[in-house]
């Protein structure tokens, strides 16, 4: 099982881009029309893979973000590279800031919406500097952002409930468990 860990977390975040589309082209029943709500469950999980199942010396949260947020790039965006980008450079930060921080459900939340808003923000900031929109910084603050944020720190929150104590015991399981 402890060689199994990482391909599960992989396999995991496979499905986490899946469901990404799946519901990028659902209308969900709580968003109203003028809003766009971008659902970043594989970033938000990879959070708690780098505040749960990391340890010093590991860098699987950042390597998945380069593999799993390429394909996003491929199959989701017009321009590739933003997604890796931002995803790595973010979680690079939480990964920074996590050394300061204990793991509970309040920084887990804290972080969520801090990552979450920086990613979103830097995607942004990176499309209007190549050109992709044009969407104003007040139309994208408030048709964009805040309901991104809010819904992503709901999925947060279900992800929480559902994969921190599981990626803690995985972690215990890979790194300091030597009879397996």
């Amino acid at each position: 099982m402890k060689r199994m860990i990482p391909y599960l977390i992989a396999l995991i975040c496979f499905v986490l881009v899946i469901l990404e589309g799946i519901v990028s082209l659902t209308n969900l029943p709580f968003v109203k029309e003028d809003w766009l709500v971008v659902s970043h469950f594989l970033f938000v999980f990879l959070i708690f893979v780098t505040m749960f199942f990391e340890k010093e010396h590991t860098f699987y949260a950042i390597a998945l973000a380069i593999v799993f947020s390429f394909i996003i790039d491929i199959i989701y965006t017009d321009v590739i590279g933003v997604y890796v980008f931002a995803y790595t450079v973010i979680l690079y930060g939480v990964r920074i800031l996590m050394k300061m921080l204990q793991s509970n459900i309040i920084i887990a939340l804290l972080m969520t919406v801090i990552a979450v808003s920086a990613t979103d923000i830097l995607i942004f900031f990176l499309y209007n500097i190549i050109q992709v929109h044009d969407l104003s910084w007040h139309e994208y603050w408030r048709y964009r952002l805040m309901p991104t944020i809010l819904w992503n720190v709901i999925t947060g929150a279900v992800m929480y409930a559902l994969l921190a104590k599981r990626l803690t015991v995985w972690s215990v399981m890979k790194f300091e468990r030597s009879d397996r």
